[in-house]
C-alpha cells in the first residue's frame, strides 16, 4: 500500500499534466481557428481576383470595340472631307469654278 506522501506526490503530477493538457487543447483550438480563418480569407480573395479578371476582360473587349468604331469613324471623316468628295458636293450644290482669278 502507498504511503500518504507518495499519494500526494502523484496527485500533483496529475494536476500538472491536466494543466499542460488544457494549454495544449487551447493552443490546438486557437491554431485550428487561425488556419480556418486564413483558408476562408484565401477563398474570398481568390473569388475577388476571379471576378476582377472577368471585369477586366469585359473592359478590354469594350476598349477594342470602341477603338474599331473610332477607326471606322476616322475613315469616314477622311473620306467625307477628301478633295474629290468636296468638289462633287460643291457641283451638286451649284457652285462652279471661277472663270477669272483675281490676284492681289
Amino acid at each position: 500500500m502507498l504511503s500518504v506522501p507518495d499519494f500526494k506526490h502523484k496527485n500533483t503530477n496529475r494536476e500538472q499534466f491536466n494543466f499542460a493538457g488544457k494549454i495544449t487543447v487551447k493552443l490546438l483550438v486557437i491554431v485550428s481557428l487561425l488556419v480556418a480563418s486564413l483558408f476562408i480569407s484565401q477563398l474570398v480573395f481568390a473569388n475577388n481576383l476571379a471576378t476582377g479578371g472577368q471585369k477586366l476582360s469585359s473592359v478590354d473587349e469594350e476598349i477594342q470595340k470602341l477603338e474599331a468604331e473610332n477607326t471606322t469613324l476616322k475613315m469616314q471623316i477622311a473620306e467625307a472631307s477628301s478633295f474629290i468628295n468636296l468638289s462633287k458636293k460643291s457641283k451638286d450644290l451649284g457652285f462652279s469654278k471661277p472663270s477669272k482669278l483675281i490676284a492681289l
